[in-house]
């Protein structure tokens, strides 16, 4: 009677207790995951060689400008046929 049905509350409030628990373990290791990210992001964002990047954005805008001279002088001489 009342034993059982109490015995069995408790059971059923001990497994759902054992569930939120398992859910905030999950929680918590998804958090540490998170955390882990974060802080590997921040290492790489400002563990960067200001100097290489640097160097690496010049050389990027040289090929660049090179590359607008070469269409310009690709193009100038069939203008130049055109008008003619």
């Amino acid at each position: 009677g009342n034993v059982e049905s109490s015995f069995e509350q408790i059971l059923t409030v001990r497994s759902e207790v054992g569930a939120k628990m398992n859910r905030l373990e999950l929680t918590e290791k998804k958090l540490d995951i998170q955390i882990n990210n974060v802080k590997e992001l921040l290492s790489y964002n400002e563990d960067v060689d200001m100097a290489e990047i640097s160097m690496e954005i010049n050389m990027a805008e040289n090929v660049y400008i090179s590359s607008l001279m070469t269409g310009a002088k690709i193009i100038q001489p069939t203008l130049v046929e055109f008008l003619r």
